[in-house]
């Protein structure tokens, strides 16, 4: 009674892992027209994200619609407009740098989540290394301890002076 031996079976992978029994045919593989839809999906969420983030900062489009009712003019004649002798033709416009400020601010509205998504992780990653590099002395390998403890520490900081850093890139952007 209580030698009773226990046999152990041993199982394929492919019972307990693979859900082929929950389809039929050619739906148990996926095919090219599925991996190119599951890759799209990221692709048309950064392209519709992007556009919305541009759109948001240019305001030359209304959020209501108003219906316009004017007469519709039947005959167009044409404009002629005279140029003051003071203006030169031949003259290079100067650029004003809109073009650049939105980019930038654009630029730098969409990153600002993912700074401060990597600035938040950053204590946890680094105590977990500094942990790892604790189990470094205890198998006597104390020259790689210090090492690996001083390079999370280094990152530590230098990821939470990174939102510093940009600031001061473009602030130097501005500047040139």
């Amino acid at each position: 009674m209580f030698k009773k031996r226990f046999r152990t079976e041993v199982v394929p992978a492919n019972e307990y892992t693979d859900y082929s029994d929950r389809f039929e045919g050619d739906e148990k593989y996926a095919t090219l027209r599925h991996v190119a839809l599951a890759a799209s999906v990221p692709t048309l969420t950064a392209i519709g994200t992007g556009l919305f983030m541009f759109n948001k900062f240019n305001n030359t489009y209304s959020s209501t619609a108003m219906p316009v009712s004017a007469p519709i003019q039947q005959a167009m004649e044409p404009v002629v407009a005279q140029i003051p002798s003071t203006i030169p033709v031949n003259s290079i416009a100067e650029p004003t740098g809109i073009i650049a400020e939105k980019s930038l601010e654009i630029l730098a509205t969409a990153l600002d989540p993912l700074v401060q998504i990597l600035v938040a992780i950053s204590f946890p990653i680094a105590s977990v290394i500094m942990v790892g590099g604790c189990f470094f002395f205890m198998l006597g390998n104390s020259e790689r301890a210090w090492n690996t403890i001083m390079n999370a520490g280094l990152g530590y900081v230098l990821i939470q002076m990174s939102p510093l850093f940009l600031e001061i890139l473009r602030t130097i952007g501005k500047a040139v």
